[in-house]
């Protein structure tokens, strides 16, 4: 069936994909987009709103049970797991798609019926790119037992969110660290010059290697090995990742433990940095950490570095923040170990200290010049992406200057529309009186800022006319601030502002999005 080319297992007796160059892998790619084989088109017609809902629901079976044009076959094998008669697909398929799926090893014949065939693999679009993983059903609609080596599915929400917030400027040379299906270095072929997906299993770099071939990238190399082990002498200017990040007890799965606090390999990845991040690169990983009552997580995680701490930015954007409860049972869901796992998971996470699990994005970069390093934290907003941390990142970087205070005085801010000022009356000598004032705003992340009363005057000050430098003036004069304050001290507050969202001034407009 493969004409003598290099196969791989694939954990069921007859599997096998072919790991060297052919034709077939061009006449495929021309054919599933030719066949419309994309999200827009595949979830609307199995009424879904992504396609992470192939995973979790089953109706997609009844919906396209019928279905019988290209892509209504191509989403029962790839995307259902179905057992299709050979026949059929003969009748629909353009001529060689079915040499060109059994070549590759795609597709494979039923041994439990003749004259029908199903899928090796699960196959599905992320983005323009076509991925390969393990399928999570059997062909007759059952959830398989999990092998510890089990490649992941790259559409499932959270890989999702890692591949949406990846930054897409251009690098020389990116490194996706724990890669699996090596989805993040695949992508990120159209804009570095190299990319390479490492990961501890084989079945994962070759599935790798697989989807490179499928999509006729160059320019990616995946590499088997734990972590920086296999890399040499490389380094990079941009390192990503999305390691296993659940708190475990026991050993389970690759994909999923890491380790008894759940930041195991987070650690160690983060711990190899000042080794293979060039200066000036950053290191963007999507997982999950612990504030503890030692510190919080962005404290912890520069800890990890080391003696070369003090090379690094260190930012925090949080998409959740969990109890150590909710963890613990959620733990005991998943391992189905019931109450005894819940308690032993409890107590385990309040032997560590911790106060809260968080789940979200952690992103240092290794300063490039001499200057003061920052450490930053944020919770994102309903619209919180890739651009928005770049932003971040960007006024951050520059703020850290010494002298950009200088350059900030004659700035001259904007109120954004977004903000909003909340004001709490409480009873005092029988009268409502304002006692609290906050900012609150939810793009580019969710903030609320405790401010004093006289914000409320300074903000529609705020109008692109006058400069932080009027601007202190305007508070001098109507008593807000102490006549002798600094305009360093009074550009400071203000670069506050700026970081949380509230003011823009140029060179730092927020996204468009926001407007």
């Amino acid at each position: 069936m493969a004409n003598g080319k290099e196969l791989i297992p694939n954990g069921s007796p007859g599997l096998r994909l072919c790991l060297k160059p052919s034709p077939h892998f061009a006449f495929l790619r021309d054919f599933l987009s030719a066949s419309d084989f994309y999200e827009g088109s595949i979830c609307p017609r199995a009424g879904m709103s992504g396609l992470n809902e192939f995973i979790s629901k089953d109706r997609a079976r009844v919906t396209l049970s019928g279905e019988s044009d290209r892509l209504g076959f191509l989403i029962r094998l790839f995307l259902l797991g179905e057992s299709l008669a050979v026949k059929d697909l003969e009748a629909v398929f353009p001529a060689g798609a079915l040499e060109a799926m059994k070549d590759t090893g795609l597709l494979m014949e039923d041994p439990a019926e003749h004259g029908r065939a199903y899928a090796s693999v699960a196959l599905y679009p992320v983005e323009r790119l076509f991925i390969v993983s393990d399928r999570w059903s059997t062909p007759e609609g059952k959830v398989p037992d999990l092998a510890d080596d089990f490649v992941f599915p790259a559409i499932t929400p959270n890989t999702s969110q890692f591949v949406a917030g990846l930054p897409r400027e251009s690098c020389d040379s990116l490194l996706e660290l724990c890669s699996g299906a090596g989805v993040a270095a695949l992508e990120a072929a159209r804009h570095a010059n190299h990319a390479w997906a490492v990961d501890v299993t084989q079945r994962s770099t070759q599935m790798a290697e697989f989807n490179r071939l499928l999509n006729g990238l160059e320019n990616v190399t995946p590499i088997q090995g734990d972590l920086y082990e296999c890399l040499n002498d490389l380094t990079f200017d941009r390192i990503v990742a999305h390691p296993p990040y659940m708190p475990t007890l026991n050993r389970t799965q690759v994909f999923y433990g890491g380790g008894a606090d759940g930041e195991e390999v987070t650690r160690r990845i983060v711990m190899g940095l000042p080794r293979y991040l060039r200066p000036g690169g950053c290191f963007y990983c999507l997982a999950q950490g612990s504030d503890r009552d030692s510190a919080p997580f962005q404290q912890r995680a520069r800890a990890w570095l080391g003696e070369a701490a003090s090379d690094f930015d260190v930012m925090v954007v949080v998409r959740q923040l969990q109890k150590p409860d909710d963890t613990a049972m959620q733990y005991a869901v998943k391992t189905k170990g019931g109450g005894g796992a819940a308690h032993g998971m409890r107590e385990a996470l309040r032997g560590l200290g911790v106060q809260s699990m968080v789940y979200g994005w952690l992103v240092l970069q290794r300063r490039e010049v001499d200057r003061p390093v920052f450490i930053t934290r944020r919770s994102v907003g309903p619209n919180t992406g890739r651009d928005e941390i770049a932003w971040l990142l960007k006024w951050e970087t520059a703020a850290a200057k010494p002298e950009f205070l200088d350059t900030l005085a004659d700035a001259h801010p904007i109120a954004t529309h977004a903000l909003e000022l909340h004001i709490v009356h409480r009873i005092k000598e029988g009268d409502l009186a304002p006692e609290e004032f906050s900012l609150h705003i939810k793009y580019p992340f969710s903030i609320d800022c405790r401010v004093q009363p006289w914000m409320g005057f300074l903000l529609p000050q705020c109008d692109g006319k006058l400069s932080v430098r009027q601007l202190l003036e305007f508070c001098k004069q109507n008593n807000f601030v102490q006549p002798e304050t600094p305009l360093a001290e009074f550009a400071r507050l203000l670069a506050v502002f700026v970081a949380n969202g509230f003011l823009e001034v140029k060179g730092f407009e927020l996204p468009t999005k926001a407007h």
